[in-house]
This record gives structure tokens, sequence and C-alpha cells, in this order.
């Protein structure tokens, strides 16, 4: 059975076509103008609307646009029934929920035949929404038992990835901050690497595939490790250890993307320091008396292309870390965060950090809070601080608890 909401003023009409819809067992509701017809479509939601619109008629017009824009009412199927010739603005208005147009005088059996079928129709309509919205419902399970189960994979895969980083190594008179946090929270392009050449130098890696996600999580893997052959191998030369690594890694590139990478070495007795860097933002150094200076040089990213003369372009930075300085590294996420005027954090901003920072305190993480105070990074963050202590260690034995031994070409076939 269904609800038909009538608005008609003529008693004869009302009095014909409600006694045949209603022996067809349907509700019946008349109105007799737009006014109540509104509230009685709120009040009993109707199947069927019957509107005897007279020829003109702005109110009857300015219903038919209520109802279009009434979320629970815009579906409801209408027939008019208009007299005169002109009602291509009632077409104009509201064609796509008008089902039919009778023109006076209307013949009542005709139209409780097209009530009739346009009720069938509204049934079939809605049937059909039930199953598109049904098979709607299960392909959103099916999805979300798929989010779920590739966020879990993502999940194990940044667990089983942070543990594949290496943990800062705690030398004598040396300390190392870390702080990495992949955008999004699962893997990320950033990476990094500290391992022993021998048992005073220490190598320190920081680097950036382009993109995010799984794939640059593979790239970076590789790349860390082909960077870590290639510096055991070149006994700790960074500009013939990234050569190494270009050679490896071009071939294998996928089209459009590279790695970025910064290969530094210190001495962590005398403290002497030098790196090389390849498409990664420069690095700063702060020495002990609070001064600060962007340690600019030359470089072109891995994998672009395999070249004999690419590591000519390389620059290689040295200096020696007094007690009480410090070097940065970090990859763009930092300098790109937002801040609240809009600009980004950049270089003057580290600087300020750096500024305020205090000496005992982490000054990785406690730059990278400073930078996302205002806003979240949108790409990952990866920060290095090595500063070298007050601490005298020339003269004193060496720890040999950490470096296990050469390096050699075997090894690094062993290594995969």
């Amino acid at each position: 059975m269904a609800h038909i909401l009538s608005i008609c003023a003529d008693e004869k009409l009302v009095e014909e076509l409600g006694g045949q819809l209603k022996s067809g067992g349907h509700s019946v509701a008349f109105v007799p103008d737009t006014d109540k017809a509104l509230a009685s479509a709120h009040t009993a939601r109707p199947d069927l609307i019957i509107a005897d619109l007279k020829e003109g008629g702005d109110k009857e017009i300015s219903f038919l646009e209520s109802l279009q824009k009434d979320r629970k009412l815009m579906r409801t199927p209408i027939i008019l029934i208009v007299e005169g010739k002109n009602y291509s603005a009632i077409l104009g208005t509201y064609q796509c929920d008008i089902y039919a147009i009778l023109k006076k005088p209307v013949d009542t059996e005709q139209l409780r035949v097209q009530a009739e079928a346009v009720l069938r129709q509204t049934v079939r309509n809605k049937q059909s929404r039930r199953r598109e919205r049904s098979e709607l419902q299960s392909q959103i399970l099916r999805l979300e038992r798929e989010i779920s189960a590739t966020t879990a994979d993502l999940t194990d895969a940044a667990q089983n990835f942070v543990t594949m980083l290496a943990a800062p190594p705690s030398p004598k008179g040396v300390r190392i901050n870390c702080h990495f946090a992949p955008a999004g929270g699962f893997v990320g392009g950033d990476f990094y690497d500290f391992f022993w050449l021998d048992n005073r130098r220490l190598a320190v890696v920081v680097g950036d595939v382009t993109g995010h996600g799984i794939q640059a999580a593979v790239i970076q893997s590789m790349a860390r490790k082909v960077i870590s052959i290639g510096l055991r191998i070149h006994g700790g030369d960074v500009r013939e250890a990234l050569r190494f690594s270009n050679d490896e890694i071009a071939p294998d590139m996928p089209q459009g993307k590279f790695v970025a990478a910064l290969v530094g070495v210190l001495d962590t007795v005398s403290g002497d320091w030098y790196h090389a860097r390849c498409g990664v933002p420069h690095p700063v150094l702060q020495q002990p008396d609070g001064s600060i200076e962007e340690i600019v040089t030359a470089g072109l990213a891995l994998g672009l292309k395999r070249s004999a003369h690419w590591a000519d372009t390389v620059e290689v930075f040295q200096t020696n870390l007094l007690p009480g300085a410090r070097i940065v590294l970090f990859s763009d996420g930092i300098l790109e965060c937002k801040q609240e005027d809009g600009e980004e954090f950049d270089y003057p901003g580290l600087r300020k950090a750096l500024a305020k920072t205090p000496s005992d305190v982490d000054v990785a993480r406690s730059i990278s809070n400073i930078a996302q105070a205002g806003h979240r990074a949108e790409d990952d963050v990866l920060i290095i601080s090595i500063t070298r202590e007050g601490v005298d260690l020339e003269g004193e034995p060496l720890d040999e608890t950490t470096y296990t031994g050469e390096f050699t070409a075997d090894d690094a076939l062993d290594s995969f």
C-alpha cells in the first residue's frame, strides 16, 4: 500500500480520485494548497504527489523548487495536473522528477492508471537502489578488509624497517642524537646508517629516496646497503664510495626516481670529520662559540645516470670538530615544515632552533619539535646531530669492541 499526497482544491476531483485510489488499497491525503502540502509531506513522507497546478501559479512552482532542495523529498515522483497550454516553465523547473503531466479536464480513470504505473516504477526504483546499496556496502566491507590487511602489512613493514636501521652508537667523547619520523607513520623514503670503518672511524649516512611508501622503502634499503659496501671497500673514501654506489644503483633505478645522500666519516678520537653530499640539504656546523655555518658543497644525486665522470662533481668537506662543536645532518622534510605565518621552516628556522637549544639536550628531537610546533611535517623527517664533547681522547687505549675487522670485496659479495 502506498501513501499518496494530493494537492487539489477541486472537490469533485478530490471525491472521484480519492475513491478510485482508496479502492486500490492506497492511503490518500488531500490538502487544498501548497502551503499545507509541504508540512504534510514532512509529516508523512508520500510515495507519490499529485499536484493540481493553476496556470502560472508562482506558489506551485515555488513548492516544486522546495521539494527539489529537500534531501528527503527530492526523489518523490510527481504527477502534475495543469490547465492551459503553457507548462514549459514547469518542465524546466522540475523535469527530472515529474513522471507525468495531465491536462484538464482530467479523466480520473486515466489518472488512476497513471498513478499505479508511477507507483510500480517507484517500487522497482527502490528495489534497484536497495540492491545497489547492498552491493556498495559489500564493496565497502571488502575494501575495509583489504585496507585492514594492508595496514597490518605496512605496520609489520614499518616495524621491520625501523629494526633494520642502526641505533646511534655512543662512542666516548661524542654524543649522537637521531630523530626519524616517516610521513604517515609507516615506511618512508628517508634512511640513515651508522657503522664502524675501524676502531676509531665511524661512518654516518643520511639519505632520501624520491617518493614515499613501499617502493621508496625498497629503494632506500638497497641504497643503504650499497653505500655501506662502497664505504667499506674503499676504506672510508667518501667520493669513491659514492662513485661505486652510483654505478651500482643507476642501472636498477626506476624511471624518475633517484637517491639523495650524504656520507660522512668521523674520527671519534681526534674529532676529524669529512663528508660528501649528493642531493640532500647541506648540513650546518655549530662552533663552540655558538656561531653557525652552512656547509655548501656540490654533488649530483645517485641513480640518475651511470657515468665515468659522475664523481668529478662531488666535493668533499673536511674539518675538525672542536670540543663543544656539533654538525647537524638532515633530509629536506624538516626544512619544508610549514610555520604559523605560512612560510617554511628552512635554514633561518633551523639557525634559530639551534641557537636556542641547550647543549645537554637531544638536539635532533628539539629541532623537530620546534619546526613542527604549528603544523605536522608532510614529508619524512630525519635529523642527526653529532656533538663532540669536551673530552681529550688522544693517547687513550682504543675500544676494541666497536670494530669487527677489515671489510673486503669478498665480504661485499657475501652481503647480498
